[in-house]
């Protein structure tokens, strides 16, 4: 299906100002069958660079879902509706459940203003889509605090992919770690929002545009 809907895409089709989002989807879910031209070490194997990148996510799904546990642990500590050592199979759901809710959106922004601002750099110089923000947009919420207002986490994010990533030349080209030059903007920008107990425990809803 997707070698079917190419020709539309490439030079010359009509959607070819989509091209950058189209191969991205398609070497999202097939391996590319390209070769890398450089000269030296060539790996034999069916697993490219987006390939590699989806299995550290993979590996980073038990700390988030025990992030988003934790959460909602805190939370019904604070609250008064847990009594330390007293965590029924009732309450273990519902701490994961608010947490889930609770760290989902940090995951969204996260995700949503980065890989726009890959997207869109990717049609403005006429190249693929670059991998490396999918490991990066799952760290960020790992590592902000959970009160961090959402419209702030997309303000550092945006900063962090912009100056820290694409200026250097994109993925592999970049000196600092786009993760933590988000946290690092949001702790000099944001000082009083990234110390404290309040900036780690969530006392009120799921929702973090505060």
């Amino acid at each position: 299906m997707m070698e079917k809907l190419r020709p539309t895409f490439d030079e010359g089709g009509k959607l070819h100002a989509l091209h950058s989002l189209f191969d991205g989807f398609d070497t999202f879910l097939f391996t590319p069958n390209t070769t890398s031209k450089r000269i030296g070490t060539q790996i034999h194997d069916g697993s490219d660079s987006k390939r590699t990148m989806i299995l550290v996510v993979l590996a980073l799904v038990p700390a988030m879902l025990f992030g988003m546990f934790n959460v909602g642990y805190q939370h019904l500590l604070a609250t008064g509706e847990l009594v330390r050592g007293a965590m029924t199979c009732a309450l273990w759901w519902k701490a994961f459940g608010f947490g889930f809710l609770a760290v989902l959106p940090y995951i969204i922004v996260s995700y949503a203003v980065g890989l726009g601002i890959e997207f869109t750099v990717a049609q403005w110089k006429k190249e693929e889509i670059q991998e490396g923000f999918l490991v990066t947009g799952f760290i960020i919420p790992l590592i902000v605090p959970i009160n961090t207002p959402l419209w702030m986490v997309a303000i550092a994010t945006a900063f962090a992919v912009i100056f820290a990533k694409e200026v250097f030349g994109g993925t592999g080209y970049n000196i600092f770690n786009v993760a933590l030059i988000t946290r690092a903007f949001l702790f000099f920008a944001y000082p009083t929002h990234m110390t404290g107990d309040a900036a780690f425990v969530r006392t009120g809803g799921t929702w973090g545009w505060d």
